[in-house]
């Protein structure tokens, strides 16, 4: 299972760095081409999924309370990522529909990148310690590692 864990962290960290191209693509491209959309159901199907994944197999995989928790974190920051326009769209009564939209609902939305920059990271976190759980060699204990004389003799 910890091999489990380790490709779909992987994967979830891939993910991520998909959506912040998403968000280029539909950025730079024509509206009429609905290009956007790719970012939002991405980000609303394929990372909630994945991250939830994650969560279930860093724990069917013993993966330590550290990394469950960095996994919940991961979630919650995604969720913070739809919470932030609602809450930007409830201070300053704007909406996708706005023709003009404040300075401040735009400085509080640009936090949507630095919550995404902060998923990245996470994730990358998330992913590093499942490959080094799933795939790093465990040392071998032998039967005379536990005697007083056994490590005096190994010592330099």
């Amino acid at each position: 299972m910890r091999k489990v864990f380790s490709i779909v962290s992987i994967l979830a960290v891939l993910a991520v760095v998909l959506q912040f191209y998403f968000a280029g693509v539909g950025h730079f491209s024509i509206p009429e081409e609905g290009l956007f959309g790719i970012h939002g159901n991405n980000g609303r199907i394929v990372l909630p999924v994945l991250f939830i994944l994650s969560l279930i197999t860093a724990a069917i995989a013993r993966a330590g309370k550290g990394t469950i928790w960095l996994t919940v974190v991961a979630i919650l920051l995604l969720a913070f990522q739809t919470v932030l326009f609602i809450l930007t769209g409830a201070i300053f009564n704007v909406g996708p529909e706005s023709a003009e939209v404040p300075l401040g609902a735009s400085l509080m939305l640009g936090l949507h990148a630095v919550n995404g920059v902060a998923i990245l990271i996470i994730t990358g976190l998330v992913a590093r310690r499942a490959w080094v759980l799933a795939w790093r060699p465990t040392p071998t204990v032998t039967a005379d590692a536990g005697r007083a004389d056994a490590t005096a003799a190994t010592a330099p």
